[in-house]
């Protein structure tokens, strides 16, 4: 997988791991969640999914006027499930993965994944 930068970006998929391995150095691409896991690391270990991600971290919101680049940016569905996750790229712009297989991409917050579907941020 290429970035919009032109590097080359290998990380998890799945459930992160091969037979009890992890295989980050041989999986090209990542999902939504993963990214921001890969982001992390090693300092703050993050759940697997966008979902629980959020659960983790909803006790630190953060305004959409306050947002700082490396945040977490969350979206839901209607039904207030969590499908999505990215990262705060600074200048309402977001760093994610829209699904698996797709290139990694920084996107304008409005047009990155359904407006309407924002849920909100929590700090890093």
């Amino acid at each position: 997988m290429t970035s919009s930068y032109g590097t080359s970006l290998r990380g998890l998929t799945g459930n992160g791991s091969s037979g009890g391995r992890c295989p980050a150095s041989s999986t090209i691409g990542f999902d939504c969640s993963s990214l921001v896991q890969y982001a992390y690391r090693p300092q703050t270990q993050l759940p697997r999914t966008a979902a629980a991600q959020y659960e983790a971290t909803a006790h630190r919101p953060v305004s959409r006027g306050e947002l700082l680049p490396g945040e977490r940016l969350f979206w839901a569905h209607r039904n207030g499930s969590i499908y999505h996750v990215g990262l705060c790229a600074g200048s309402g712009r977001v760093l994610h993965a829209p699904r698996t297989g797709c290139t990694v991409e920084v996107a304008p917050l409005d047009s990155a994944m359904p407006a309407a579907d924002y849920r909100g941020a929590t700090r890093a």
